[in-house]
């Protein structure tokens, strides 16, 4: 018998070390940890189920003698301290936001812009770099104007194409009514 409790008891120490075991057969590991009459190449696991047994249950005991009761905050007091929160921080954000009422200040692309000359490094002036906004707006509206003039022969070579077509159109109702008109006067 003591054989096949052997077996069954290493059985369990190796369910143990991988997290299988349930709480009644760690209950008998403790228990048989805790007998006097071990063979010896079980008795080197005595200490460790002696710790588990014992120290951690006093480990739990002290934990919870220092530890403070838990307070029962009323509902009340959370709520009220929720809302002073949430209105300290809108006010915060109000008073962060203020700027200056409204009003966003222009802006410039070249800000902190430079150029650097045989190794020397030289700021653009704001001056110089609304002057060159200008420059490029100036540039932009003429390239706008070179494309609508270039698309102004498109625009007539398509409506002299439609007027054509018109024509071409009522030169053919013309004909097919002096068609018409022929064939009824020999009818006739």
């Amino acid at each position: 018998m003591k054989v096949d409790e052997y077996i069954y008891i290493e059985k369990l120490l190796e369910r143990f070390f991988e997290g299988e075991t349930t709480n009644v057969e760690e209950q008998e590991l403790y228990a048989f940890f805790a007998r006097p009459d071990l063979p010896e190449r079980l008795d080197a696991y005595r200490p460790v189920f002696g710790y588990f047994e014992t120290e951690i249950v006093k480990e739990v005991e002290e934990m919870q003698k220092t530890s403070k009761p838990v307070r029962n905050i009323p509902f009340f007091k959370r709520r009220l301290w929720t809302g002073i929160a949430v209105a300290a921080s809108l006010l915060l954000f109000l008073f962060l936001n203020r700027g200056d009422s409204g009003q966003e200040d222009e802006f410039n692309p070249y800000a902190g812009s430079y150029i650097i000359r045989n190794g020397v490094k030289t700021e653009i002036p704001e001056a110089v770099a609304r002057e060159l906004d200008e420059v490029i707006r100036q540039a932009e509206k003429k390239q706008y104007e070179k494309e609508r003039l270039a698309l102004r022969p498109l625009r007539q070579y398509r409506q002299t194409l439609h007027d054509l077509k018109t024509k071409e159109r009522e030169a053919e109702r013309f004909e097919s009514d002096v068609e018409r008109l022929e064939r009824e006067y020999k009818d006739k």
